[in-house]
């Protein structure tokens, strides 16, 4: 299934191993490290225009994401159970 991010960007939801609380990240140095390792190596995708709510990480790319992170895992969530036939609502 696919999952919007923002921005016009979607991704399969398969490829996502994680979505985060932006200001779970904002409080960690390691975190930050990381997420400027990856701005660096252009592997960072900023779909919110310095107005960040998440970060969405795929094996191949960062995103950050205007959305919040429990917008897109209630979104992931929801598509999953409609792909797999349950809780159609």
């Amino acid at each position: 299934m696919l999952l919007h991010l923002g921005d016009e960007e979607v991704i399969h939801s398969k490829d996502v191993l994680a979505i985060l609380d932006i200001n779970a990240l904002k409080a960690s140095e390691l975190a930050k490290e990381f997420l400027k390792k990856h701005e660096n190596n252009q592997t960072l995708t900023d779909l919110s225009g310095n107005a960040a709510k998440s970060v969405i990480i795929t094996d191949k790319t960062i995103y950050l994401s205007p959305l919040s992170a429990s917008t897109l895992k209630k979104r992931a969530s929801d598509r999953l159970e409609l792909e797999n036939g349950w809780n159609i609502k």
